[in-house]
């Protein structure tokens, strides 16, 4: 199988013919209300910390609060994710989410909260998120026909990006200038409702191939919690070219947080934007997102998927410089919507690539390992970020641009690599006849490698069991 092989024309044709379907549309639908509420949160608590202190490092403590969960239990949700109704684990996850906002929001409209209230209910909505990430990352393979990959992607990725930055961020921001618990209300309701659109999903797509047969073969207990996390952490770490590419995120995650983490005080003390345009600053990196999401098909489609993840990698480094070093607030919202450009198109790539090359019924516990690994720097990269700008608030943008440089120069030949065998991948779903009568989700069958079936063999064979899905899940 070449590694190298370029993404071919006629497929990249056929895929833009080819419709998402309605559970496409109403999968995506909760999830844009869902992310409607992220991006209110995320912006409303780094304001209303900025109001209780303006001590850097505390305010960076919302940032190593929002990406601790998934050290603690990122790989036990991949697990849960595997093993369970994905749908359902979204529902419950938005669920909770709304009721610990709400109780927030209580909070500060009776001038109760603190800063360490608003580090314990991140911490809980993180915890959530972790669980309602994995699940829809993993489910999407099955509710969009094979080859749409991308542009499914590409069309969360542009929904999440404009709900959170160009329609959440702003909406906190004006909302928080008539009250503090205005954003934190609102964005209570929207997780509520994002719950209520996803429970409309059909049953065929909520449950991960495989799973009653693995269950059924391990009781489903406790004790075999540890070997599934094993089987995913194979699949990841078994393979130099899929260490690198984990090391690449995790340097990529470090360096955005370290920026991300002050990004409220560099934005509103050194380029003197007020507290009410904090959220339409921040919209100059949805417009950039939204772009990019568009933008990702044509560009992949021309360049193939190695190049244009590695290109868009490395800029995105070059332009957290950029922005630090802006001359007018105009100038760092047009750098800072470069940075969105290339995160965008990156971040689909990515994704689509993780989607391609990964065995399905093993989804959810790679994905965990791959997310665990990399979002585990985002917490030092907040502390790192937070000391950095106690010396000034732009070291961390440049800290950021050199070491997403030097991570993409490092680990380029594992990245084309891994994204050629998901080319392969991708053209051979289209070589595979289809079944008559096939045609919906559960049609679908697990785009595997010949590496990928040797790992699922070894893993499974380990526990004195044949691997599950075999025939397509």
């Amino acid at each position: 199988m070449s590694d190298t092989a370029p993404p071919a024309r006629k497929s990249s044709e056929r895929n833009t013919k080819t419709r998402l379907g309605g559970a496409f549309s109403r999968f995506w639908a909760g999830s844009l209300s869902s992310n409607l509420a992220d991006g209110a949160m995320l912006t409303a608590l780094p304001m209303v910390a900025a109001l209780l202190t303006n001590d850097p490092l505390l305010v960076s403590g919302l940032m190593v609060a929002r990406f601790l969960p998934w050290l603690l239990i990122g790989l036990f949700a991949g697990v849960l994710v595997d093993r369970l109704d994905r749908v359902r684990i979204m529902v419950v996850g938005n669920t909770v989410r709304g009721g610990a906002l709400a109780f927030l929001a209580v909070l500060v409209a009776t001038g109760q909260a603190t800063v360490w209230w608003l580090y314990a209910v991140m911490f809980a909505v993180m915890l959530c998120e972790v669980c309602y990430d994995l699940a829809g990352r993993s489910v999407l393979p099955d509710v969009v026909p094979p080859g749409t990959l991308d542009r499914a992607n590409g069309r969360l990725e542009g929904g999440k990006i404009v709900a959170e930055q160009f329609a959440g961020a702003p909406l906190a921001g004006f909302l928080f200038a008539v009250t503090a618990a205005l954003p934190l209300a609102a964005n209570a309701g929207a997780y509520l409702l994002g719950a209520l659109v996803l429970l409309g999903m059909p049953l065929a797509v909520r449950r991960p191939p495989g799973s009653k047969k693995a269950e059924s073969a391990d009781g489903g207990g406790v004790r075999s919690v540890f070997p599934e996390i094993g089987d995913g952490m194979r699949v990841v770490f078994a393979d130099r070219r899929f260490r690198a590419v984990v090391l690449l995120i995790s340097a990529v995650n470090l360096a955005l947080m370290a920026q991300a983490s002050i990004l409220v005080l560099l934005v509103q003390e050194h380029f003197g934007v007020p507290a009410a345009l904090y959220g339409v600053f921040l919209a100059s990196g949805a417009v950039g997102g939204l772009l990019g999401s568009l933008a990702v098909g044509p560009i992949a489609g021309l360049l193939g998927r190695f190049a244009t993840g590695a290109t868009c990698y490395a800029l995105m480094g070059v332009m957290s410089a950029a922005f630090a070093l802006s001359p007018h607030p105009v100038v760092a919202g047009a750098a800072w919507c470069a940075v969105g450009f290339t995160a965008a198109v990156a971040n689909v790539v990515a994704a689509g690539v993780w989607q391609l090359v990964v065995p399905r019924h093993l989804l959810g516990r790679a994905l965990s390992c791959i997310q665990t690994v990399g979002t585990g720097a985002s917490p030092l990269g907040a502390v790192i970020g937070g000391l950095l700008g106690r010396v000034d608030l732009r070291l961390p943008s440049l800290a950021a641009c050199a070491t997403i440089v030097v991570a993409v120069a490092l680990t380029a030949p594992a990245l084309r690599a891994l994204a050629g065998r998901a080319d392969s991948a991708e053209r051979a779903a289209y070589e595979k006849p289809e079944e008559p009568g096939d045609g919906s989700a559960a049609a679908q069958a697990p785009l595997r490698s010949a590496h990928d079936a040797r790992h699922d063999c070894a893993g499974d064979s380990a526990r004195g069991r044949p691997p599950p899905g075999s025939a397509g899940g």
